[in-house]
């Protein structure tokens, strides 16, 4: 039943797109007069589109998103809303329009590290991942314990979750470990992940995973989003993470 559920959630992602250089967005997106007036729907569909993982919009309400995080500014907002009360559409429009479009396109892509303020609980996620990996069933938190870590990187963890509370010191160092981790190409196994969920956000991470000439955000995204999706309940969404 499990195995159904995978490849039907597979089958229905196959479609994705990723950001790639030289897309002429215009034309892909067939954006008219029509989709310029309505430029809230056209922004969003076009995001969603041409974005690696959902993070890179905040996985829900793409224009909230760059508005909050300001990939998009008033002034931008000003000339977008002008152009719903139009009743005719210049050649100059559509260069400012294509313009702002293009620019936030260029500014989703990131490339996500842990730092220190993205821990919600580094002793409890530590002890969670020790606890874990004497489990017998295959996952994360074993699999880095035995083809991720080294032998000295995992007794730091050992010896952090032996402790009560983590100084900020070793909170620090801790997070440098996991991020060592992120940059190993051997970080993600999609078998072993398919324990923590069986869900289109792990199927999204695969997608990139499979693929054969991944470039170095890919390998960084992959990474990231597994981990976090691995310990989701420990850290911060991670569009909240260092890029």
């Amino acid at each position: 039943m499990k195995k159904i559920i995978v490849l039907a959630l597979l089958a229905a992602l196959v479609g994705c797109s990723s950001v790639k250089n030289n897309v002429n967005i215009q034309e892909k997106y067939k954006i008219d007069n029509v989709a310029m007036k309505n430029w809230e729907q056209t922004f969003s569909t076009v995001i969603i589109g041409e974005s690696e993982l959902e993070d890179w919009y905040g996985a829900e309400q793409p224009i909230g998103f760059l508005a909050k995080n300001q990939k998009l500014d008033q002034k931008q907002v000003k000339f977008l809303d002008s152009l719903k009360t139009k009743s005719e559409i210049t050649e100059a429009d559509q260069e400012e329009f294509n313009t702002i479009l293009e620019k936030v396109i260029k500014k989703l892509p990131r490339e996500y590290y842990l730092k220190d303020e993205n821990f919600k609980n580094p002793t409890g996620l530590a002890k969670f991942m020790v606890s874990q990996s004497y489990l017998r069933i295959s996952n994360p938190s074993n699999y880095i314990a035995n083809e991720v870590a080294t032998k000295d990187e995992w007794a730091e963890i050992v010896e952090f979750s032996k402790k009560s509370d983590l100084t900020e010191k070793e909170v620090t160092r801790f997070r440098k470990i996991l991020n060592k981790f992120i940059k190993r190409s051997e970080f993600f196994d999609s078998r072993t992940w398919y324990f923590v969920e069986v869900s289109p956000r792990i199927i999204e991470v695969n997608n990139i995973y499979k693929k054969t000439d991944k470039t170095k955000l890919e390998k960084n995204n992959v990474n990231a989003k597994a981990l976090y999706l691995a310990y989701s309940e420990y850290f911060s969404e991670l569009e909240k993470w260092d890029d």
